[in-house]
């Protein structure tokens, strides 16, 4: 009966394990790679919550992945490559796609945004989404897209950093003559 018991809880805390470790994982590997990707553009208060943010994500699936190893070893071959896959895919691959806002995100995900997911976008996913033919724009957010886009000539657009110029670590400016009313 022991044998039975001692199988029961360390499969729950395993699994529980297996659960909250790709969670954090996948946060570990968000944060890590937006802090590394954004570094230029992150304010030092941004920069300090988003690297405290990664490293207790971190330290929290190391030290679920040291309670598997030591209740169920074996655990960790099936462990492990979750892990892995967590931090790579919904991490970083899924930040790096979205610019790392998580509205911008949810709009690719659902392939819709209006209005109201696009006012609370960041800059640079605003411009991102605006620009995406995957992402179907209600009447309201394409107004909300010309209204972001509609700069005057020599200003960079709201949220282009990182997307012209050499290497493509420049703003995008408007170089359109300013237009002439009619007299």
């Amino acid at each position: 009966m022991r044998l039975v018991w001692q199988i029961i809880w360390k499969t729950v805390v395993v699994a529980v394990a297996l659960v909250l470790g790709s969670l954090v994982a996948s946060q570990a590997g968000w944060s890590g790679a937006e802090l590394v990707v954004n570094a230029p553009l992150m304010g030092i208060g941004e920069g300090v919550i988003t690297g405290t943010i990664a490293a207790v994500s971190m330290i929290v699936s190391v030290g679920l992945t040291l309670l598997v190893r030591r209740i169920a070893k074996r655990a960790l071959w099936l462990m492990l490559p979750i892990l892995l896959y967590s931090v790579v895919v919904p991490g970083v691959w899924n930040g790096f796609a979205s610019d790392f806002d998580a509205t911008r995100f949810e709009a690719m995900k659902h392939r819709f945004a209006n209005a109201y997911a696009l006012e609370h976008m960041s800059a640079r996913g605003r411009f991102r989404t605006c620009g995406d033919e995957q992402i179907e724009l209600t009447d309201d957010a394409k107004a909300v897209c010309a209204r972001v886009s509609d700069v005057g000539p020599g200003e960079p657009i709201p949220g282009s950093e990182h997307r012209c110029g050499l290497f493509g670590m420049s703003s995008c400016f408007n170089t359109a003559p300013k237009k002439r009313g009619i007299l």
